[in-house]
């Protein structure tokens, strides 16, 4: 059980930061404030503009570098994330650091039997992760409250003056987490059950108990005549 632990643990590790650097972090949906403008949202779709925006962590460095995700776009993105642009740093920077956790998880879990600093790192990425929620929560009412420009995000990924005029007219009704960090979130947990199960195998291993029969003694020859 124990060379078992050491290899899938840090499989575990590897998949965990795997999911969290390819999967989507941010969803965001729009939305109107109201039943009367709902055609609103179909028709920003008729324009083939954007109605969910996902964004990954490949997605959040371009956007820190700078670097515009548009073709032809003149909207600056760093300013139009200046409102949110302390608490996407700070996320940024407590989601590596939950990355390096689960680094530091396999790496011990490989080279060591030391599960319960393994459940240690594990909590410890727990933490970060709730810092992360925290932070993030922050930045998403910040969103949803409209200090974005949502004409200005609806312009960077799409040229039609239409789609602009429409989403003057409907707000980010939807600002989640998704489901990249929700993965090494719950990879975490995972591992923590996982090295808690075995811990109590390599502990008080499950043991087959045979039964012996006791054999009944031969009676004599002797003891046999006498009858």
């Amino acid at each position: 059980m124990k060379i078992a632990y050491r290899i899938i643990t840090p499989i575990l590790s590897v998949g965990a930061i795997v999911i969290g650097i390819m999967l989507k972090l941010f969803h965001f949906a729009i939305g109107t404030v109201s039943e009367e403008l709902s055609q609103l949202t179909t028709l920003l779709e008729a324009f083939n503009v954007q109605t969910k925006f996902e964004f990954s962590v490949v997605d959040i460095i371009q956007l820190l570098m700078g670097v515009d995700t548009s073709k032809d776009s003149e909207v600056d993105v760093m300013a139009l994330i200046q409102p949110i642009l302390p608490q996407l740093i700070a996320f940024v920077v407590f989601f590596v650091l939950a990355l390096l956790m689960l680094v530091a998880v396999g790496a011990v879990s490989a080279a060591t039997n030391k599960r319960k600093l393994v459940m240690g790192l594990c909590a410890g990425g727990l933490v970060i992760c709730f810092i992360a929620i925290i932070i993030s929560n922050s930045a998403f009412s910040k969103i949803i409250g409209g200090e974005i420009a949502l004409t200005d995000v609806v312009s960077a990924f799409s040229e039609s003056s239409w789609a602009a005029l429409a989403a003057a007219f409907v707000t980010i009704s939807t600002a989640t987490l998704s489901g990249g960090f929700y993965g090494v979130f719950g990879m975490y947990i995972l591992i923590i059950f996982w090295t808690v199960m075995c811990d109590m195998l390599i502990k008080q291993p499950i043991q087959i108990q045979k039964k012996h029969r006791r054999k009944k003694p031969l009676k004599s020859l002797s003891a046999v005549f006498r009858k």
